[in-house]
């Protein structure tokens, strides 16, 4: 790398790091107060930075919002990748489904997720953005329903991706009711998500034998 080179390429990593300084500190921000105190100015001052670093690297509010969405959820599709390819049965991957669940919502990820949801009915571009990132988990479902069918010879009770999306439904109504604070006892999800894993595994050892 030569000298003329230098200089371009350190611009080049300060402005990614500062990028990923400011996804960093809205994240914090939405996740603490919510959607409605998320501002550009509250970000800056949460990352310790100039106001118009905000405005130079997103724009606007939704700029910056849909940037923390697609961070966090490339993010977590990659682990959700990773996790479908390990070579494991189809109920263990759903046991590991259910665990991510919990420390999705743990992390925040689902409190933005959803906060961002509510933007998006009266923001066109949130909701533009929100409904990608949901294609994103579904056609990960619909992919791994796919490879089980042909590897295990099963006919599917639907189509993969009909089927993908009751997966979807189950997964997205247990983080809304979890993270609005319904107990396990009144709505017991994780029961029902563990119930069906057993199902799973019950059909994978009938198939085996």
């Amino acid at each position: 790398m030569s000298r003329t080179e230098e200089p371009g390429d350190l611009r080049l990593a300060r402005g990614q790091a500062t990028r990923q300084q400011l996804i960093d500190a809205a994240a914090t921000v939405l996740t603490e107060r919510g959607y409605a105190s998320t501002s550009m100015r509250a970000v800056a001052d949460e990352a310790g930075l100039r106001l118009s670093l905000v405005h130079y690297h997103f724009g606007s509010k939704a700029g910056l919002l849909t940037a923390v969405m697609d961070s966090m959820t490339d993010r977590l599709l990659d682990r959700q990748r990773e996790m479908f390819t390990d070579g494991r049965a189809f109920s263990a991957q759903w046991r590991t489904a259910c665990g991510f669940l919990r420390d999705d919502i743990q992390s925040g990820y689902v409190r933005i997720l959803w906060e961002l949801w509510a933007a998006g009915l009266t923001d066109t571009e949130l909701a533009e953005r929100w409904r990608a990132n949901q294609a994103g988990w579904r056609n990960l479902i619909v992919a791994r329903l796919e490879q089980l069918s042909v590897e295990s010879d099963l006919d599917l009770p639907m189509r993969p991706r009909a089927l993908a999306a009751v997966v979807g439904s189950l997964f997205e109504g247990a983080e809304v009711e979890m993270l609005i604070g319904v107990s396990e006892q009144d709505s017991p999800h994780l029961e029902a998500l563990e119930a069906i894993a057993a199902l799973i595994e019950q059909s994978e050892r009938a198939l085996t034998a």
